[in-house]
């Protein structure tokens, strides 16, 4: 079976490749912006993506001595979301990135462990801290230039694994319910937190905020404190990811059925007193990390609708609670009497509900 898998690694441009990874950048955003200006203009954008370069090229020279496979991508990209202008909105400055294939003609590879070659950039001095497997192939590579000024080169590849047939052992599974409060909580009674980490820097980032909104505008002063916030937003973001990577390895080593709340997480995050700790928690980051590790280790990651009324129903006689609140964490079932921890027993009704539709499945496909 085919799979693909991102890794990244910090570069170290020198300053002649700097000023090209720039003007690329630039270039990649005028190429996108203007697709959306012409679309807005009422021109067709249908074309194949090399005409429409071949055409902006002839308008616009400067465009000619920029990677053609990265403006390629963009053009790609812009059309995936359809020609409807309501999907497209113009690219920023914030976080820059641009995407550039592997190619026989200018082919990204790895040299001596230390360095990368990357189209129209050449040797870049690299940090391979992780290395990419053997027989895997690299099929692009997304440059990016993070909100802290430093750089980054996100390579995709693809390889084979072979995924070995057996029958998954169903008393290896686990139920998990989200929780705010904790980061979430298993059938078995064991309660994961997770460290907070926005919040364990947000005094330091505040302090930083003000002293930025003090300093003129576009001054040297003004961008160094820049640099300098963004460093604790981008702190933060990378031990919340190396988190998040250690707990949903652990899982997919341990477990062969995960039993999850199929959740809305921007909508949680509207509420007015979760919002700040549902996206310190990432919970969305951590579904898209299990999903496929899961599906790379031949295993199951089971869903139920985030309708199911999980918590409001007893897991020892079923009896549905319609009078549960929000802040009723503990509460007895007024038809068996059980005393119930109110995400204890949402993650025994979770696991409970995928084990009993996946059983249904496997026998309705047995049957046909």
């Amino acid at each position: 079976m085919k799979f693909q898998r991102h890794y990244k690694y910090l570069i170290k441009p020198t300053y002649e490749q700097k000023q090209i990874l720039m003007r690329t950048f630039g270039a990649v955003r005028f190429v996108y912006n203007h697709y959306v200006d012409d679309l807005k203009a009422g021109k067709n954008m249908r074309g194949m993506a090399k005409n429409i370069l071949s055409g902006y090229r002839a308008q616009y020279p400067f465009l000619n001595g920029i990677d053609g496979s990265a403006l390629m991508h963009v053009i790609f990209q812009a059309q995936d979301k359809g020609n409807t202008l309501s999907i497209h909105k113009k690219r920023k400055d914030s976080r820059v990135s641009y995407t550039t294939a592997n190619l026989e003609k200018s082919p990204i590879r790895i040299v001596d462990g230390r360095y990368i070659e990357l189209p129209k950039l050449g040797i870049v001095e690299l940090v391979y801290q992780r290395p990419i497997p053997e027989d895997a192939e690299i099929r692009n590579a997304a440059v990016i230039r993070e909100a802290d000024g430093k750089y980054y080169v996100s390579i995709m590849v693809e390889y084979d694994r072979q995924i070995e047939n057996r029958e998954l052992d169903l008393s290896k599974s686990i139920g998990i319910d989200y929780s705010s409060t904790h980061f979430y909580v298993d059938d078995k009674g064991n309660k994961i937190d997770m460290p907070h980490f926005f919040k364990e820097d947000e005094k330091k980032i505040a302090e930083s905020d003000l002293k930025l909104r003090r300093m003129e505008k576009g001054s040297k002063n003004y961008y160094k404190q820049k640099l300098k916030t963004a460093a604790y937003h981008q702190r933060v973001k990378n031990r919340r990811m190396d988190f998040m990577h250690k707990l949903t390895t652990e899982l997919a080593e341990k477990y062969d059925v995960i039993c999850i709340e199929d959740l809305d997480m921007q909508e949680i995050s509207k509420n007015h007193h979760l919002g700040k700790r549902t996206y310190d928690n990432a919970y969305g980051l951590f579904d898209r990390y299990l999903r496929y590790k899961m599906k790379e280790r031949g295993k199951l990651l089971l869903r139920v609708d985030c309708y199911y009324p999980s918590s409001k129903t007893c897991h020892n006689c079923g009896h549905l609670n319609y009078k549960l609140k929000l802040s009723d964490r503990i509460w007895q079932c007024e038809q068996c009497g059980m005393i119930l921890d109110r995400d204890v027993n949402a993650a025994i009704n979770i696991k409970t509900k995928c084990l009993s539709d996946y059983n249904r499945r496997r026998v309705s496909d047995v049957s046909l």
